[in-house]
């Protein structure tokens, strides 16, 4: 991402509260999703800006596992490049 994101900006998003996790279709076991849990952050990567909708559980596993690939582009990146905003 080319410019940076200010977070003050960010929470003026009309984010909807609502939003399911994208990941429910994922096993609990294999990617920490739980599949009933509600969306809980928007994930923002390093190259592709806004991502995906993410359940807590997910977004744990996510910052414990030091490295994500992203399937836009690619390529992994460490997960300190990501952002997790709660929606």
């Amino acid at each position: 991402m080319d410019t940076l994101l200010n977070l003050d900006s960010v929470f003026l998003l009309d984010f909807d509260t609502a939003l399911p996790c994208e990941g429910t279709h994922h096993v609990r076991g294999l990617s920490g999703h739980s599949p009933t849990a509600p969306g809980a952050y928007m994930v923002i990567s390093p190259c592709c800006g806004p991502k995906v909708v993410q359940c807590s559980p997910r977004v744990h596993a996510m910052r414990h596992s030091g490295v994500l690939y992203c399937g836009a582009c690619r390529n992994e990146h460490l997960t300190s490049e990501y952002t997790f905003i709660p929606v």
